[in-house]
């Protein structure tokens, strides 16, 4: 998202984009440092790009994103050799160090064309005691409804045949005129063509009329993102998650008994310090007792720098005991696709159509869960009705109905 927004600053300032780092002169690194694994790759990145520069006399180089927003200058020294560094939301600065007059900007397309996605806010305010999103990001900042708008309209002109709806905590999303779902339909209206997808639903934030609006509007994927991250009360407490078991079970309930199918992402912690047996327990057993679950994330909990969980020092359970956890959620959530699957034979879905073979359905998020094969070529970009064949997992293949949208 950032690197897009970014991306049309540099063409407004009459840059183009370089075929590969060999042949620019500029180079920009957009960097993760979300959790450890993510910051080691930033810093071999930047150790490749400090070796870049030096190769040829009057290369630039700029540090943004999370690294920087993560581990600011402090004044020892280390960042002599960038030419700007950017921290999360400077996109002023990077204006500025371009000669813009301002830094407003749009989305330049830099991956697959046919899905795009659409920042709605940024930071976050909740203070999970294991998450470093806040003191990277900063609090919660919701994108006024009209830039909103505006951005929306210039994806779908772009070609956009699905748009991911993303933030931190979409549901906190709110101004004057409405909340998040008030947002959504507005968006979801304007562009009936387009498959809208809302991603990372926080739960103490869901929405209540979120189940409502999904099942009425038909260009809304009937999809939740749902970082539920345990669901023992006890774990919950520890992890600073202002709900329990009953307010999931009350979301799980809405999802089942909507009057369209609803597919649900669910997100876990394995692992997570003094989780006891009894609590994953009750982990695998709310798990198992959802028929709407079709993918489920499994992270193993490991402390991170900075965060009120890691400065506490309490009890982390054994490394190999948590991985054996996490191993254990796999499996299940292994066991939920194939139920999926077995029940989706013969099911009319819809399908964004990646390329002519290949495409993602309404019930998986592009690039990262399952692939649909058409029997016969269509056209790239468009969303199609299909008629389900075969199902392996998370994969379909797929008779496509129409030529679509």
């Amino acid at each position: 998202m950032e690197s897009e927004l970014f991306a049309d600053l540099f063409r407004r300032a009459g840059w183009e984009i370089a075929g590969g780092p060999s042949s620019a002169d500029l180079l920009l690194l957009n960097t993760c440092a979300f959790i450890a694994p993510a910051v080691e790759e930033s810093l071999d990145a930047v150790a490749a790009a400090e070796r870049w520069k030096r190769r040829r006399r009057g290369r630039r180089l700029i540090l943004a994103g999370c690294l920087p927003g993560r581990y600011p200058d402090d004044g020892s020294g280390g960042l002599e050799i960038f030419d700007l560094v950017l921290r999360p939301g400077e996109t002023e600065a990077l204006a500025g160090f371009l000669g813009l007059p301002d830094g407003s900007c749009g989305q330049a397309c830099l991956g697959h064309p046919t899905h795009r996605y659409l920042r709605i806010a940024d930071g976050c305010s909740n203070a999970c005691r294991y998450c470093t999103i806040p003191m990277i990001r900063g609090a919660f900042r919701a994108e006024p409804r009209q830039v909103l708008m505006q951005r929306a309209s210039e994806l779908v002109s772009a070609g956009a045949a699905e748009i991911g709806v993303v933030a931190h905590d979409p549901g906190s999303w709110r101004d004057g005129e409405g909340d998040l779902c008030t947002l959504v339909e507005s968006l979801a209206v304007s562009a009936p063509s387009v498959l809208w997808r809302l991603y990372y639903l926080h739960p103490s934030h869901f929405p209540r009329r979120l189940v409502e609006l999904v099942s009425g509007l038909p260009n809304l994927a009937p999809w939740m993102d749902l970082p539920i991250q345990h669901a023992s009360d006890r774990v919950l407490a520890a992890m600073r998650r202002p709900y329990g078991r009953r307010l999931l079970e009350d979301i799980a309930g809405r999802l089942e008994g909507a009057p369209r199918t609803i597919a649900l992402r669910a997100t876990v912690i394995a692992g997570y310090p003094g989780e006891s047996e009894e609590d994953f327990e009750s982990l695998l057993d709310f798990l198992g007792s959802l028929s709407c679950l079709r993918s489920l994330v499994v992270f193993q909990y490991s402390p991170e720098e900075g965060t009120a969980q890691a400065a506490a020092g309490e009890r982390e359970v054994p490394p190999d005991e948590a991985f054996e956890r996490a191993a254990i959620l796999g499996s299940l959530g292994e066991e939920a696709a194939a139920r999926w699957a077995e029940t989706s034979k013969g099911r009319t879905i819809r399908v964004v159509s990646d390329t002519a073979l290949e495409g993602h359905s309404e019930y998986d998020a592009p690039e990262v869960e399952g692939r649909c094969r058409f029997t016969a070529r269509v056209d790239p970009g468009r969303v199609i009705t299909c008629r389900v064949e075969d199902a392996q997992g998370l994969d379909m293949t797929v008779s496509p109905l129409d030529r679509g949208n």
